[in-house]
C-alpha cells in the first residue's frame, strides 16, 4: 500500500472495508439494541426485528463502519510506520461491489533538523543597577502614596485631574468614548498620550478639543489605528504632594528600622532579582530566536490549532479574573494563530536540541533553581520544604533548569556579543515568562 504525499506534512491513503464484515457487525449491534429496546406495546427484548432496525439501524451502521475505519487505519499506521498528528479525515470514494473504498487524509509529524548556529551572533544582555535606579524606584513609591489638594493652577504631570469628555470618530460617537467626572493622574499612562498632552496646561473650568490617535494594536477593534476627536472639559485640578522620607513613611513600606539606608538596600536587592530574571529571559528569547532562524520548520496545522485553543482558554480565564464579563470577551483564532505557530515551532526545536545534545538536569541543579526563588522569602528554609512537597512544583523547577541549559547550550554553539542594557530599557522589554 502506498502513501500519497499531498503536501509537506499532509498524506493520503486509500483502503477497503468489507461490506460483509460491516453487515455482520451491524447485525450483532442490532441484537444488542433489541434486548434493550423499549417499544410501546412490546415487552423489552420482544420488539419486531423490523422496528428495531428502523429505530437503531443507522446508529448500528455508523458504529460498525467507524470501528472498521479505525481498525484498518491503525493497521496502516503500524505497517507504514507513520507518526501522525490529530485525527484523520475519512472520505467514502466508492461503494460499488462488495467493499467500501475510503480515503484517509491526515498530517504527520515533521522531521526536525537543527541548523548551524556557529555563524550566528547572539546578544548576551547584562544590566548594572545604579543609585539613580534606586532613586527612581523610591520616587515611584512616593508617588503611589502621594496626596492631592485642589488648585487653581494649570494641570501638569503628577496632578490628579477630573474631566468630562466626549469622543467621536468621523463625527460619530463611539462606545467608551464618553464620561463625566472621570479622575486620573497625569503622567501615569492611564490615558492615551495625545489625550494627556491635551489636558496639560488646562485649568479647572477650561475646555479643549483634542485629536487622539489610537495605536494599531489597540484592544477595541473598531478603534485600531483610528484618530478620534475628544472634547475635554477640566472639572478639577489637584496638585500632587509627595510624602517625605521620614522613618514613619519608610516603615509603611515594610522596612522595620525605618532608615533610608535599609530601604535603599532592600529596594536594590529586589530590583536586582527582577533584573536578573529579565536578563535571563531576554537571553533565552535571543537564543530561541536564533535557533528558529537557522532551523526553518513547517508544523502541522493540528498542533497549531490545539495551541490556539490553549492560548484562548488562558486569555479568557485571565480576562475573567480582571473583571470582564463573558459577553465582553470576543476572542478569535486569528488573534493567537501567529504566536501559537511560533510556540509549536520552538517546542519541537527545543525538544530536538535536548535530544541531540543529550541534555538532562540533576537534582542539585533543580535545587539551585528553587533556592533562587526562595531568596524572595523571609524564611527560605520553610519555602524550600514547602516547594519540594509537591511533584508539580518540582517538575516546574526541572523545566526551568532545562530551559537555562538549552539557553546556555545555544549560546555555546554561537558567537556572542555582550550588550549592556540600562535598567529602564530592561524593564520596558517585552519578555515571555
Amino acid at each position: 500500500m502506498s502513501v500519497e504525499v499531498v503536501s509537506t506534512l499532509e498524506r493520503k491513503v486509500s483502503f477497503n472495508v468489507s461490506k460483509e464484515v460491516v453487515n455482520t457487525k451491524v447485525a450483532a449491534e442490532l441484537k444488542k439494541y433489541a434486548k434493550q429496546a423499549k417499544v410501546q406495546g412490546f415487552r423489552p427484548g420482544h420488539a419486531p426485528k423490523k422496528m428495531v432496525e428502523e429505530m437503531y439501524g443507522s446508529r448500528a451502521f455508523e458504529d460498525a463502519i467507524n470501528e472498521q475505519l479505525n481498525k484498518k487505519f491503525v493497521e496502516i499506521l503500524v505497517e507504514q510506520k507513520l507518526d501522525i498528528v490529530g485525527y484523520p479525515k475519512f472520505d467514502l470514494t466508492s461503494s460499488e461491489g462488495e467493499e467500501f473504498v475510503f480515503d484517509a487524509t491526515f498530517e504527520v509529524m515533521p522531521e526536525v533538523k537543527l541548523g548551524d548556529l556557529s555563524a550566528k551572533e547572539l546578544a548576551k544582555p547584562s544590566c548594572v543597577l545604579s543609585d539613580a535606579d534606586v532613586d527612581t524606584t523610591i520616587d515611584i513609591l512616593r508617588k503611589q502614596r502621594a496626596t492631592h489638594s485642589v488648585s487653581d493652577e494649570a494641570a501638569a504631570n503628577g496632578d490628579k485631574v477630573t474631566v468630562d469628555f466626549l469622543g467621536t470618530v468621523d463625527g460619530v460617537e463611539f462606545e467608551g468614548g464618553k464620561a463625566e467626572a472621570y479622575p486620573f493622574v497625569l503622567g501615569q499612562g492611564w490615558m492615551l498620550p495625545d489625550f494627556e498632552t491635551g489636558v496639560i496646561g488646562l485649568k479647572a473650568g477650561e475646555a479643549k478639543e483634542v485629536s487622539v490617535s489610537f495605536p494599531a494594536e489597540y484592544h477595541a477593534e473598531n478603534l485600531k489605528g483610528k484618530t478620534a476627536v475628544f472634547t475635554i472639559t477640566v472639572k478639577e485640578v489637584a496638585k500632587q504632594t509627595l510624602p517625605e522620607l521620614t522613618a514613619e513613611f519608610v516603615k509603611t513600606l515594610g522596612v522595620e528600622d525605618g532608615t533610608e539606608e535599609s530601604l535603599r538596600k532592600e529596594i536594590k536587592e529586589n530590583l536586582q532579582r527582577e533584573v536578573n530574571r529579565r536578563v535571563k529571559l531576554k537571553a533565552r528569547d535571543n537564543a530561541l530566536q536564533a535557533l528558529s532562524e537557522v532551523s526553518p520548520l513547517e508544523v502541522p496545522g493540528a498542533l497549531v490549532h490545539d495551541e490556539v485553543h490553549n492560548m484562548m482558554k488562558h486569555a479568557e480565564e485571565n480576562m475573567k479574573k480582571q473583571g470582564y464579563k463573558a459577553d465582553q470577551i470576543k476572542l478569535t483564532h486569528e488573534m493567537f494563530e501567529k504566536d501559537a505557530k511560533n510556540m509549536v515551532v520552538l517546542r519541537l526545536l527545543v525538544q530536538e536540541f535536548i535530544k541531540e545534545n543529550a541534555l538532562s538536569v540533576s537534582d542539585d541543579e533543580v535545587k539551585v533553581v528553587v533556592e533562587d526563588m526562595a531568596e524572595m522569602y523571609e524564611d527560605s528554609g520553610d519555602y524550600l520544604g514547602w516547594y519540594f512537597q509537591d511533584e508539580q512544583r518540582v517538575n516546574n523547577a526541572k523545566a526551568m533548569a532545562m530551559e537555562q541549559k538549552v539557553t546556555d547550550g545555544i549560546f555555546a554553539k554561537a558567537q556572542t556579543k555582550d550588550v549592556a542594557i540600562s535598567y529602564e530599557e530592561i524593564m520596558k522589554m517585552q519578555v515571555q515568562y
